[in-house]
């Protein structure tokens, strides 16, 4: 994937050194760099969603082989921000996700976090069908209990279905397999 910056073209690619600028740059909210896992989540989920801002701190990290000579992240900001604009936000989440996984390391990665993700969907799907109604005469606790967790299965499905589905589908239309 090239991405033109001030007229010059780049080429993404995503490496070591793209692993090194997203540890120092993805921290949490106590600004404390992350391990792998929470990067990964924080960019394949981004991915996944579609998040403009996450599509940027990716392209950032492709390039990153470019050391000193790598265009600021507010060109690349506007770099990307006019890619999405001409190509879509669809198609240029396909088109990272493709760069992405042409690396070995990262579709490693993209594979272990797509069976975490679906692995703690089908967790979710297993409690919720041995979740057992109180009964009529229960203790309004267990009344407020139960409807707390049918609430953070319905918040839960509701946030990960989708993304499950959209992640799938940008599979499917790339022809990756992970």
């Amino acid at each position: 994937m090239e991405l033109t910056i001030n007229g010059k073209t780049y080429q993404l690619k995503f490496n070591f050194a793209s692993l090194k600028l997203w540890e120092e740059k993805i921290t949490d909210d106590d600004n404390k760099k992350q391990d792998d896992d929470s990067i990964f989540d924080t960019l394949f989920t981004g991915l996944a969603t579609k998040n403009p801002r996450v599509l940027v701190d990716i392209v950032n990290g492709g390039l990153a082989y470019l050391d000193k000579d790598k265009p600021s992240y507010g060109e690349i900001f506007d770099a990307v921000s006019e890619l999405m604009g001409t190509k879509g936000l669809d198609q240029t989440a396909e088109d990272l996700m493709s760069e992405l996984t042409a690396f070995g390391f990262f579709k490693v990665s993209m594979k272990q976090w797509s069976n975490f993700i679906k692995e703690q969907f089908n967790n979710l799907e297993k409690l919720h069908k041995q979740l057992k109604k109180p009964a009529k005469t229960a203790k309004q606790e267990a009344k407020e209990r139960y409807d707390q967790q049918v609430a953070l299965y319905q918040t839960s499905k509701s946030q990960f279905g989708p993304m499950l589905a959209d992640f799938d589908k940008m599979l499917k239309d790339t022809g990756i397999t992970l």
